[in-house]
């Protein structure tokens, strides 16, 4: 939760210094800085790449944080690999990939007068804005020939590659840690007291839910924004939702550990009694302990 916490920080200021508005039309997804630098393409276009590299974070850490649960339950004799300042290793997958994507970004949808020409009228007409002086990334499969042929660009058909492998990794990899997961939490075989079991039980629903979350509000907008202008299915300034979506996920996960998990719950709706009183244990001649 910590982790996520400071992410939320980045991503909040990040996006503050973007605001990003995204278009979605015919072969293209336009997306272009609103804030302060608008008008200043040299820090505009790195900040977006930013911007972008986030989503990548939040679904790696994402995808960390299912490793960790896994291997907390599933293989709890290995957790000495992650004591001390070894937790820290964690951490390199998600840098590593949120290098990855920002890299991808910036170089592969950055923008060139192809994607000014493509975008120019729609910019214009619909946000009353010069292409030509704003800073702007943009997704371009392809562009049509006079005679209706298609000129696929090979740079965005590359990065859009690089950005859909990465979260298929991250998605697959929160789907078998969870099953995994919930197998372990729902083995029979083990022997526990209720409480324990009550507990996993929660932790289990919780899991299921905090699997899901991700999947309705980043994989499915954000698969969806590179999937449509492939077939050329115009959505416009309805792509601005992939954005919001994305920054829900954030605020909306730790709320489901709090709401499902009982001691979490009880706490925030001051149901938690809370004990002052301390208690002494004796040992008597018999071995028997008293308080």
């Amino acid at each position: 939760m910590v982790s996520f916490s400071v992410y939320a920080i980045i991503y909040a200021v990040i996006e503050i210094l973007t605001m990003p508005v995204l278009h979605i039309h015919n072969s293209g997804v336009l997306f272009y800085v609103d804030s302060v630098f608008k008008y200043y393409p040299r820090i505009g276009v790195p900040i977006s790449s930013l911007y972008c590299g986030s989503f990548a974070l939040c679904i790696s850490m994402l995808a960390t944080h299912f490793i960790f649960r896994y291997v907390a339950v599933c293989k709890p004799q290995q957790l000495h690999y992650f004591e001390g300042n070894k937790i820290y290793y964690l951490f390199i997958p998600p840098t590593i990939l949120f290098i990855l994507w920002t890299l991808s970004i910036y170089f592969n949808f950055g923008p060139n007068q192809i994607k000014k020409d493509f975008f120019r009228n729609m910019t214009w007409h619909l946000y009353e804005e010069d292409i030509d002086k704003i800073a702007f990334m943009g997704l371009l499969y392809f562009t049509r020939a006079e005679d209706g042929r298609r000129i696929f660009q090979t740079p965005d058909l590359l990065g859009a590659l690089i950005s859909c492998v990465i979260m298929t990794i991250c998605l697959l990899t929160c789907v078998i840690c969870a099953y995994k997961t919930y197998v372990k939490l729902n083995d029979l075989t083990i022997e526990m007291s209720d409480r324990t079991r009550s507990l996993n039980k929660q932790l289990f629903w919780t899991l299921g839910l905090q699997t899901l979350l991700p999947f309705v509000t980043q994989y499915i907008p954000v698969g969806t924004m590179f999937l449509l202008p492939f077939f050329e299915i115009r959505f416009g300034r309805i792509g601005n939702l992939v954005g919001a979506f994305c920054s829900l996920y954030p605020a909306m996960d730790p709320i489901i550990a709090i709401f499902m998990i009982d001691r979490f719950r009880s706490f925030i709706l001051r149901k938690e009694r809370v004990t002052t009183t301390s208690k002494v244990s004796t040992m008597n001649d018999d071995g028997r302990t008293e308080a």
